[in-house]
């Protein structure tokens, strides 16, 4: 066949004609992501968000707990502890902290943000002392640098533990005259670190606070902390527990 001219555009006229007639591909619509997700099992749905969002939703649960931490310590500064008591060496029952927690409360008629906070441990100072002691005590040190720890209620070990190292304030010149004449009778001394013999304790056995406390050491002495900057509370608490009036 002879190829001219004439024949070249026949010829591309026809395959321009046949690529005309050739049908139109169209595509099917991409599923959005809620709609992939309404069409899965529920079994599949959770797989698939977890295997595809995992760290979208860690993320999340990581930046609420940074905002609800910050939050809570926000919150917590709006509190103002009034008294702050560590209980040692009960060694029978439970420690009962409602006739200090909420009785003292009471008695001061403190309002829902004025905290009276209690805590208890066990401590031992010779050679048989655990890891548990060690953090009791560290715990105590903490408390008493940063003139948060108030009243200590011990048995006598703990009490010429903390005397000796001048933990605890000489009653008998701290106490107010009416309060000293309440306890005069009850006072514990030991040696300070002087090793001057101080007033360093009172002795709560047999009354109604301790009983109700359920104190069992062998003497329960409570002793008022040295630095404690809330003395006035530590010294009404002594009148709460002897049925004398508050001095507000």
């Amino acid at each position: 066949m002879k190829i001219t001219e004439e024949s070249m555009k026949q010829q591309a006229s026809g395959q321009d004609a046949s690529a005309g007639s050739q049908p139109e591909i169209h595509e099917a619509p991409r599923q959005t992501e809620r709609e992939k997700l309404r069409a899965m099992a529920p079994k599949d749905r959770l797989w698939y968000v977890w295997a595809y969002y995992k760290f979208h939703i860690l993320a999340v649960i990581v930046a609420a707990a940074v905002i609800y931490s910050a939050c809570m310590a926000f919150y917590n500064t709006t509190f103002d502890t009034a008294l702050y008591c560590f209980y040692l060496n009960s060694r029978g029952a439970e420690v009962n902290t409602g006739p200090l927690e909420e009785g003292y409360a009471q008695f001061m008629e403190l309002g829902k943000k004025e905290l009276v906070t209690a805590e208890t441990g066990y401590v031992s100072f010779d050679d048989s002392a655990t890891e548990y002691s060690y953090a009791v005590m560290a715990k105590i040190t903490a408390l008493v640098m940063a003139h948060d720890l108030d009243v200590m209620i011990g048995d006598t070990e703990s009490t010429d533990h903390y005397a000796s190292i001048g933990g605890f304030v000489d009653l008998e010149e701290t106490l107010p005259s009416d309060v000293l004449a309440l306890i005069q009778d009850r006072l514990y001394y030991a040696e300070d670190d002087a090793g001057a013999s101080r007033a360093c304790a009172i002795d709560l056995s047999g009354t109604d606070f301790a009983k109700e406390s359920l104190l069992a050491q062998d003497k329960p002495l409570l002793a008022l902390v040295a630095g404690s900057e809330r003395t006035d509370h530590s010294v009404n608490l002594i009148r709460y527990i002897f049925g004398a009036s508050a001095v507000k």
